[in-house]
């Protein structure tokens, strides 16, 4: 039997246990079985480079926690939040910034948006309806805050980085017969916040950009989580946009840039009830390019806030 003072040599020799240098938060809108085992498999695959736990919810500060909990255990020396969403200017990430640390002020847009989603919920449940949120939303707000030991920086979502135009050039091509003779019309979620709708605007313009080979691209936010009067005004300029595609003797392909299926796309489909246009309803996942997205959002955060990486509230 070896003695103490032997074992103690022993541990004394072993390698330390090193700390990775980021591990990466990816966050993501909860949803159905297969989506949810979608962001899992992504994560899995991402995983096998750096260091990385999903949060999932719309700025749940329990998941958020628990995620973080799960990084610090990895021994990481920082964190790098990578948000699985299509725009960075979103009432969701802003009131993620809050959770961790990272913003000072909850968003009331948010906080607005999920009373309405409340209420309208509740209106249907009182006639007998089913309405589980999109996505697996939570018809919670929470000013909870997330507590950590290590700093964590924020990186950007989708916004109009080369894959979404890739991925969505590649969706229209497959509708397409005649690019010179089709008006394309995308179609994103949109904000609650009315601060926020340049940001939007801006990266669905740059998108278009990358459907040149089509005679024209429009672009339309539906405003799904505002008041029912901004939405359907919203509404009202996306089937023009479509029903106009006939004046210029083109064929619409109108394409949703979502993430993932979650009953939006249904919305769409209701909403542009009546008009003529090609639709596939493929949403920017599954894709196999997102791995390397992930990658590198992370590594430029990490990059940016190195040596000033703003904290979460520490223990």
């Amino acid at each position: 039997m070896r003695s103490a003072a032997v074992l103690s040599l022993l541990l004394l020799a072993a390698p330390a246990r090193a700390k990775a240098p980021y591990g990466i938060l990816l966050l993501a809108h909860g949803g159905d079985a297969s989506w949810n085992k979608e962001v899992e498999d992504l994560r899995v695959r991402v995983n096998a480079k750096v260091p990385t736990e999903t949060a999932l919810g719309m700025a749940d500060p329990k998941s958020l926690q628990a995620a973080v909990d799960r990084l610090e255990k990895r021994k990481v020396a920082r964190i790098v939040a990578v948000p699985l969403f299509v725009q960075s200017r979103s009432e969701v990430l802003d009131q993620t910034a809050y959770a961790l640390g990272l913003s000072d002020t909850p968003s009331e847009a948010l906080r607005a948006g999920l009373e309405r989603m409340a209420k309208a919920h509740g209106a249907h449940a009182a006639h007998g309806a089913h309405a589980a949120p999109a996505h697996g939303h939570s018809m919670e707000f929470s000013t909870e805050r997330v507590k950590a030991r290590r700093p964590i920086a924020l990186a950007r979502a989708l916004d109009d980085h080369e894959l979404v135009g890739r991925i969505l050039n590649a969706r229209a091509k497959a509708l397409s017969r005649d690019p010179a003779r089709e008006r394309v019309v995308l179609v994103a979620h949109g904000p609650v916040d009315e601060a926020a709708l340049e940001s939007w605007r801006g990266s669905m313009r740059s998108l278009c950009g990358a459907l040149k080979s089509f005679r024209s691209c429009g672009y339309g936010l539906l405003r799904d989580d505002a008041a029912p009067a901004i939405r359907a005004a919203a509404v009202a300029e996306i089937r023009a946009m479509v029903a106009g595609a006939k004046g210029e003797k083109s064929r619409a392909l109108v394409l949703p840039v979502l993430i993932a299926r979650g009953g939006i796309e249904r919305k769409i489909v209701k909403d542009l009830a009546g008009l003529d246009y090609a639709w596939s309803g493929e949403t920017l996942m599954p894709h196999d390019g997102f791995d390397a997205w992930v990658l590198e959002r992370a590594a430029d955060a990490e990059r940016a806030g190195r040596g000033g990486l703003t904290g979460a509230r520490a223990n």
